[in-house]
């Protein structure tokens, strides 16, 4: 295991009613910004659900060759999060060596909620990354997870010019693998733009949500939701998992097409699962 670089532990908890960071510990360059709180109107009634608000930031320009982040996330009994990042993750160049590595850990206690909808990942030209997410779920908690894959700096022309791209995501309900994924993308060695795969594609995003919720009326509650998106040009799809899963798949031509579809779909699963109104999120 290469030595850690960056390094980010937080662990939330409800006191008084309301979630609160209880346990905060960071390392260079990443940090936690100071956290701020949410309330879901719930729809139909006067009902209020409370949610903390959480920013990770990295004061670098992002992972280089060699980087090893750790990212470590908590939640205790009842607590609800909203959890995501400042910028892009930018993956610098390895011309030498193995690249850089990220690992993260979620942990979820019954009932607990976390929403992590981080930025999307740009691996620059000759970039390596092996990146690594275990997820463990408590009865009654609930996950949503969002994930968007850029090809580069594209106004650079840099369109699959990264070396390699490893994403391995365990997911665990009460002992019991539930999810495994394990994606490799070597794009000097596939044909990505060929029939079948990308096609004329570049961008790829997933939206993940796993709880034991769930069952067949949310995935049709989306699929009829999904036939409406068409303010932007995406390919999507979703499809329930092995158990208490649910997938979403969108592929298109630019981030901010991906950003609002993986968005839309968010919003219409939040509604469909929690009877929440969408959060309005400013960066």
């Amino acid at each position: 295991m290469p030595s850690v670089t960056g390094e980010m532990t937080a662990e939330f908890a409800v006191r008084r009613g309301l979630t609160q960071l209880v346990r905060n510990y960071h390392a260079s360059p990443l940090k936690i910004a100071k956290t701020f709180r949410f309330e879901n109107e719930t729809l139909g009634t006067d009902d209020v659900a409370e949610q903390l608000g959480v920013y990770i930031m990295d004061c670098s320009p992002g992972l280089m060759a060699g980087d090893h982040y750790e990212i470590n996330v908590r939640l205790q009994e009842g607590a609800r999060v909203f959890l995501t990042n400042q910028s892009f993750t930018k993956v610098h160049p390895a011309l030498h060596g193995a690249g850089c590595t990220q690992r993260q850990t979620l942990q979820l206690a019954p009932g607990a909620l976390l929403e992590y909808m981080p930025e999307p990942l740009m691996l620059y030209k000759d970039a390596r990354l092996h990146a690594d997410m275990e997820v463990y779920l408590a009865p009654g908690a609930a996950l949503i997870l969002s994930d968007i894959l850029c090809p580069g700096r594209t106004q650079r022309g840099e369109v699959f010019q990264y070396t390699s791209l490893r994403n391995r995501m365990k997911v665990w309900y009460d002992d019991e693998l539930i999810y495994y994924q394990n994606q490799q993308i070597e794009p000097q060695s596939m044909q990505l733009q060929a029939a079948g795969c990308w096609g004329q594609d570049t961008h790829l995003g997933s939206l993940y949500v796993f709880s034991d919720r769930l069952g067949q009326r949310h995935l049709d509650d989306l699929q009829e939701q999904l036939d409406e998106l068409r303010d932007v040009r995406v390919r999507s799809g979703a499809s329930m998992g092995y158990k208490h899963g649910l997938i979403v798949t969108m592929m298109g031509t630019s981030a901010w097409e991906l950003q609002h579809g993986i968005t839309y779909a968010w919003r219409c699963i939040r509604q469909s699962l929690f009877a929440w109104c969408p959060l309005h999120v400013h960066k």
